[in-house]
């Protein structure tokens, strides 16, 4: 029988979270990470945007600061990749060692530094500027430019990079403001292929066998790329949602699209690809989702939910706000942030105990007074996360770890 003090926990938490009675656990396994090495080489985790790393080891019981790095506001979530941290700033790409925090190198392209954020793969990092249509190959040890592509659509919203199981050679997808998009060959910057979208780039996903892309304009594309890249993909369907896309995550039930303004969509494939299988009102997602053994967590302006991939039912939810950015997962912990700080979650919703709530889903959060989060991500043993900078703090970066 919990006592009038875990009772009073569960009902009103500390900070900002309070969890609220739902319908039981998501029913899912999770086991702690045990990889202290692992990386994060994109901004959410894979090609897939799954934004959840299995097998990383990272903070679950407790926290504490191994270090923080003040050099300019972040423009987005690092890349972690073979213990160095890749920070994309307003005045340049950094590559920090991840053990202690120590700038390693810096790379601006000339008069244009306000970066995107990178993806890494096999010792090469790739990132697009803000404001120009450059896509640059940099070495990861060096900093130095390996090759650039000033002509790429435009690109200016990142870059997508399929490696590994999805293709037999690394590519890179590039699209931007033109509606431009752009194949080019990882290892040298060959252009493969080029085709025109309605509206500017702004999201990638890959679900083998198709890309999916959306645009500022509000449209989702499927387009079915061939193994070579020697012509254009072919369009398998196109849905306009509305608003902007941010991100697009395809998954066995459908393709979740994350939009500015708009509800949360989950897009039939198949059969009847492009028509609507749910929606999920913004106080529930007003991020991009986590996708962890079938089942989504997201934040919204009103709580932090899991929900069951093929219908949307909740499966637990905890109140407050946690939206400041998509949230991030690693092993059987979840990681948000409410903006002023980080917070780590049981990925389960923890055990139920009276009056139908839970006592132990929050179990921990560490401070991050320098403004608004701009990005989270788990890799060599910690999790990181980045900042804008505020009034009270020039933080641009906290690197956090397990306490013992």
């Amino acid at each position: 029988m919990p006592s009038r003090r875990q009772v009073l926990a569960g009902v009103g938490s500390a900070g900002t979270a309070a969890l609220a009675g739902c319908v039981g656990g998501d029913g899912a396994d999770y086991s702690p990470g045990e990889d202290a090495d692992a990386d994060w080489p994109m901004p959410r985790f894979d090609p897939t945007n799954t934004a959840y790393s299995p097998d990383a080891k990272a903070p679950r019981e407790s926290v504490r600061e191994r270090w923080t790095y003040e050099g300019g506001f972040a423009t987005g979530p690092p890349a972690v990749a073979d213990g160095t941290v890749f920070l994309p700033t307003a005045e340049a790409l950094v590559a920090l060692d991840a053990a202690s925090g120590e700038e390693q190198w810096r790379f601006a392209p000339d008069g244009q530094p306000w970066t995107a954020p990178p993806v890494v793969h096999d010792g090469t990092a790739y990132v697009t500027g803000v404001t120009d249509s450059g896509v640059y190959a940099i070495d990861a040890s060096s900093g130095d430019a390996v090759w650039s592509v000033a002509d790429a659509g435009g690109a200016r919203g990142g870059v997508h990079l399929l490696a590994g199981e999805y293709v037999s050679e690394p590519v890179v997808y590039a699209g931007g403001e033109n509606g431009g998009l752009v194949r080019l060959d990882a290892a040298t910057g060959e252009e493969t292929w080029r085709t025109d979208l309605f509206g500017s780039v702004s999201a990638f996903g890959y679900r083998l066998p198709q890309l999916y892309v959306g645009t500022r304009g509000g449209e989702v594309y499927a387009l079915v790329d061939s193994v070579d890249g020697a012509d254009e993909p072919d369009e398998a369907w196109r849905r306009k949602v509305g608003s902007a896309v941010r991100t697009v995550l395809p998954s066995g039930e459908g393709v979740l699209v994350h939009t500015f303004g708009d509800p949360l969509y989950c897009l039939q494939d198949g059969a009847h690809a492009g028509t609507t299988r749910w929606t999920v009102d913004q106080r529930r997602a007003n991020s991009a989702p986590v996708a962890a053994n079938y089942t989504f967590f997201a934040a919204g302006y009103g709580s932090l939910t899991a929900f069951r991939d093929y219908d949307s039912d909740t499966t637990w939810r905890l109140g407050g706000r946690f939206d400041a950015t998509g949230p991030v997962a690693a092993g059987d912990t979840l990681y948000a942030s409410s903006r002023d700080a980080v917070h780590a979650f049981a990925l389960d919703g923890g055990s139920w105990g009276a009056f139908g709530h839970r006592f132990d889903a929050k179990r921990w959060s560490h401070p991050t007074p320098a403004g608004a989060t701009e990005g989270l991500a788990v890799g060599d043993g910690a999790v990181f996360a980045s900042c804008q900078g505020s009034e009270d703090s020039d933080v641009s970066l906290y690197c956090l770890e397990p306490a013992n």
